[in-house]
């Protein structure tokens, strides 16, 4: 079964990413802490949209009371998620730290 991110997600995702790289391009300070960002970011994004969002897009049918047996595909993602989240929640702090917020 293929899960849906939900569309905002998508489009905030997208805008974020839009985001860092006109930041990028910024010079000095700013540019600098951009780049720094987009080296944690990037793989983060990565495995954010692969496997911590699209379960997601079940939402709208659990709470409607819809269960199906393809939705356990959903537990590979879900496993994936849950043995990765240390490391994710890791790249979190990696990317306050590189804004200067930690």
């Amino acid at each position: 079964m293929h899960f849906e991110i939900p569309e905002p997600m998508k489009l905030e995702h997208k805008e974020l990413h839009a985001q860092l790289v006109k930041a990028t391009k910024e010079p000095g300070v700013i540019g600098e802490a951009a780049k720094a960002v987009a080296e944690v970011l990037d793989n983060h994004i990565i495995k954010v949209e692969g496997y911590a969002l699209p379960p997601l897009g079940l939402l709208r049918q659990l709470a409607s009371g819809t269960v199906t047996g393809e939705m356990r595909d959903v537990f590979v993602m879900t496993d994936r998620l849950k043995a990765e989240l240390p490391v994710m929640l890791e790249e979190h702090i990696q990317v306050r730290d590189k804004i200067g917020l930690g």
